[in-house]
This record gives structure tokens, sequence and C-alpha cells, in this order.
């Protein structure tokens, strides 16, 4: 009696063993590029837990990289998905980043919420605007040449006369270090001026807004209008008056839309689903950041310009936001 016990519960284990295996093979594991720092990994660790826990056999992870390298990592079938800015998400796809290679597997599944691009100098910083940079010498952040911040920051220069290149001939450091240290060298005093980009008000800037304080360098209207005209899809937005401790007056700053991408290659089925659980349960993503009660409120269409992922077309029919 004792061996066939023994027999049964072999058997029994094996079979829970192949059970598992099997279950685990039918899941299918995606990538999220979910960006470097501030709001888009607090996104992309909600996202993904959400559709782990709503889209049977599907489990997403996100990996921390910056969205260029995260966009040809999608082309290369390396990752699946990815959070980026509209309009940069447009430029790479069309090989008009800083690397001129295309990547035309990419599709949109949802508008999520939208940024805006701060910047700020020491509260006691002579630099009162961006053209001031080429009156004396000092350490500015603009991120590494193939990153976000590089490819914005060197039209919003241009549209105010200048070149990054001539700022450095004049003895002005630019410096590339991670986004996600800028707030705290900012803090060190290791930089006179940087560049933000997130929502209102910014969790990086409400660290830096008591100590050591810091100043809006406003765009003025013509800068403004140049710029928009060098980067399509850029729009503006306002920041009150008192967002920020010291700032006494309301700052007009560009403003872009935020999307969620995926490569064709996910299969369509995987899609739909994705799409109806990010619209579904859009309020889940509320309160987890300033600006994230955006997701779900905009139209997950308006901004878009690149191809509906064909899975989310299929939902956006069902529901009536799309029609052709």
């Amino acid at each position: 009696m004792r061996l066939i016990n023994n027999i049964s519960g072999v058997v029994v284990g094996a079979a829970m063993i192949m059970a598992a295996a099997q279950a685990s093979a039918q899941t299918q594991q995606f990538k999220m590029g979910a960006g470097l720092a501030g709001t888009y990994p607090i996104y992309s660790a909600k996202f993904t837990d959400l559709i782990n826990k709503n889209v049977p056999g599907v489990q997403i992870a996100p990996v921390s990289i910056g969205s260029l390298e995260a966009q040809f990592d999608m082309q290369k079938g390396e990752l699946q998905f990815k959070i980026g800015y509209a309009f940069d998400v447009k430029r790479i796809t069309d090989g008009l980043s800083s690397v001129p290679t295309k990547t035309p597997d990419v599709c949109h599944l949802q508008m999520v919420f939208g940024d805006g691009l701060y910047v700020v100098a020491k509260r006691d910083s002579p630099i009162n605007s961006l053209n001031d940079l080429t009156k004396g010498r000092y350490r500015v952040w603009v991120g590494p040449k193939t990153g976000f911040f590089f490819n914005i920051i060197n039209p919003l220069m241009e549209a105010h006369g200048m070149k990054l290149e001539d700022l450095e001939k004049t003895g002005t450091v630019l410096e590339t270090f991670g986004y996600g240290d800028t707030a705290q060298a900012f803090q060190d005093r290791r930089l006179d001026l940087t560049f933000f980009s997130g929502g209102i008000p910014y969790n990086l800037m409400l660290q830096i807004e008591n100590q050591p304080g810091f100043k809006f360098i406003k765009i003025g209207p013509d800068a403004m209008k140049k710029f928009l005209e060098l980067r399509p899809g850029i729009t503006t937005r306002t920041v009150a008056k008192g967002t920020y401790k010291g700032q006494d007056e309301e700052i007009t700053v560009p403003w872009y839309a935020n999307q969620v991408i995926a490569t064709t290659k996910v299969p369509e089925p995987i899609q739909y689903q994705i799409t109806k659980v990010m619209n579904e349960k859009a309020k889940e993503f509320h309160g987890i950041f300033p600006g994230s009660d955006e997701i779900g409120a905009v139209d997950p269409l308006a901004g878009n310009q690149v191809q509906v992922c064909a899975g989310a077309q299929r939902y956006y029919r069902e529901i009536g936001k799309l029609r052709s």
C-alpha cells in the first residue's frame, strides 16, 4: 500500500510540474521601455502590473532605457512596448532623430498624459533668459547627444539664435550625465541651468524648490513661435503662479503629449486586449503622479502621428472612437 501511495504521489507531483511548465510555455513574455527617470518609470510600473493582472497569458517587464534606444530595440524585436512623446516617436519613426535610422514597425495604442518642458536656473543666478548664456561661463545640463533632451534643447537654442557648440566655445560646460541625476546636481550647485520634463507640479522640481530654490527661465513669444515651427506636434500650456515656491507669475511652457506604442509584431489579439484594459481601467492610474488624472480623460487617439496598431483599431472602432 505504501509503495502505491508513493507512486501515486510521484505521478501527481510530475503532473503538477508538467502543468506548470505548460502554463509557463503558454505565457508570452514582453518588455516595455520605461524611460530613465521622472514619471515614465512610475507609469510603466503601473502599466505592466495592470496588464500582467488582467491579460491572461501575457507578462510584461519594464526596462530602464532611454526613449531613442527603446524605439530602436523595438524595431529589432528586443522590446515590444514603450512610452514616449508623440512628436518624438514620429521623428524617430521617420529617421529624423540624431540617429538617422527609421523604425517603421511601431504602432499606436493610446495617448495617455501630457508633459511640459521647463527651463530653470538657480534663484540667485544672473541668467534670466537663454540668451544670457552667451554672457558668461556656466554649467548647463543638456543630456547625451542621442537622448531626448539634447534633441529638444538644440532646436530651443536655435529658436533663440544660438547653437550649443557655440556656447562651449565661450567656456560653458555642457553636462551629459543621466537625467535622473540632474536634481541632485542642481542641489549640489554643480549646475547653473538645467531642463526638466514632466507634469504640473513635477516631482523633480518639487525636490529643488527649497534647496537650493530655482527660478523659471521664460521663453519669449517669438522664440516660442520659432521653436514650435521646428518641432511640429508641440503646443503650449501655462504653469499657474504659485505652483512652486517663489514663482510669482504665470509661465508659458512647451507642452507635448505622451503615447504608448507597440511593435506591429505583437499579435493583434494581444494588442486588442491591452488597449481594452488600458482604456477601461484608466482610473487605476489616477493619483500615481501629478497629471496622471489625464489618463483616460483625453482622447486616446488625438495627437498620434504614427499608424494605429491593428488590435487598437479594432477596439477603438468598437467604442466609436475610430470610424475609418
